[in-house]
């Protein structure tokens, strides 16, 4: 079974087999590339922990050894008892859109914000609001803002299961997924990659490989891609994608791992597994989120030595080392971790 994150109403997990030799990394993110400034989103218990009500917070590495906490996202409500829970963020390119899931309480269910960090105010999001007592997790976001993800149980018209959906934010109006969604089964997890060209998702749908199988949706052709070479007869989830689609990170219960719980990297055009060295331990992985080149790697781990119960770890794909992160992880839960480079 999966470990579920803090006892929230509404909150799910949102939360390597390697080849021998390293395989290089695509575009600029060679052995003699300088390292890049990062800013990492991520959710946190660390105020607001009994209950446990998350916060997204924002962390800025310099992709060597030093980082420094920034602002974080007041979930301070009006009306609703000061007990909105933030938690799976993502960012754009620029860093300066943050899309998470939120929940207003616990009478109501979730729904999808993404807050203007320049403004420092949440943009309206016409079409996502307009019922609250449906739950939507999972926002993701594309690099240039404009295209956002999620995942929504029971929405109005559909399977009442859980379905993937994407909103055209400029457009402020629900875009048509064809052939994505399937009556009787779960569609959820959804990942955009940075260029809007490709949403990974996970599925039970019958036909898989395992359990839980991650496919692609090219949003361009509005095609369904299945990805047997990379799936398991397992539990495969949490799908995170490079710029353009090509790299999958995501996590695994599948045997022959290093721990209970594994994260794994998928070059989905050669069709074959990267290797993660120094990445996986004995306790749980969970949670990847990728760079756009391909080159970072936020994750979420349970191993002992962290400083809370679960904590944020952040890995070079260049020097393949966890890079240091001074002041990211608190005693209580930090999880779901969004890493973008900064230009």
């Amino acid at each position: 079974m999966i470990r579920s994150l803090p006892s929230l109403v509404f909150i799910v997990i949102s939360l390597s087999f390697a080849s021998a030799q390293p395989s290089p990394l695509r575009g600029t993110a060679r052995q003699d590339v300088q390292p890049a400034k990062l800013l990492i989103a991520f959710a946190s218990t660390r105020e607001r922990w009994d209950p446990p009500y998350p916060k997204i917070h924002f962390y800025e590495h310099d992709g060597v050894s030093k980082g420094k906490m920034l602002e974080s996202i007041d979930t301070i409500s009006k009306g609703v008892n000061n007990s909105r829970g933030d938690m799976h963020p993502a960012l754009s390119a620029d860093g300066r859109y943050c899309a998470f899931a939120s929940q207003l309480g616990v009478a109501n269910g979730g729904q999808s914000e993404i807050w203007d960090r320049k403004e420092k105010k949440l943009i309206d999001l016409p079409s996502v609001h307009w019922l609250l007592k449906t739950h939507q997790m999972s926002a993701t976001l594309s690099a240039d803002g404009k295209l956002l993800a999620f995942a929504a149980w029971a929405w109005p018209g559909t399977s009442g299961r859980w379905n993937c959906f994407l909103y055209d934010v400029p457009g402020k109006k629900v875009l048509d997924l064809p052939k994505l969604n399937r009556e009787s089964f779960d569609q959820r997890m959804p990942a955009i990659s940075a260029d809007g060209h490709f949403l990974a998702y996970v599925s039970n749908a019958k036909g898989g490989v395992g359990l839980t199988d991650i496919y692609l949706y090219d949003l361009k052709e509005k095609t369904t891609i299945a990805l047997p070479e990379m799936n398991s007869k397992s539990t495969d989830f949490q799908p995170a994608l490079s710029g353009d689609g090509r790299l999958i990170a995501f996590a695994s219960d599948r045997p022959g791992g290093v721990g209970n719980r594994d994260i794994y990297l998928h070059d989905r055009v050669d069709k074959k597994f990267l290797p993660l060295t120094g990445v996986n331990s004995i306790a749980a992985e969970q949670s990847p989120s990728l760079s756009a080149d391909g080159r970072y790697l936020a994750f979420v781990s349970e191993r002992l030595s962290g400083a809370g119960e679960r904590d944020i770890y952040l890995y070079d794909r260049v020097t393949q080392k966890l890079l240091p992160t001074p002041g990211l992880n608190s005693k209580q839960d930090d999880f779901d971790p969004c890493v973008i480079v900064l230009k």
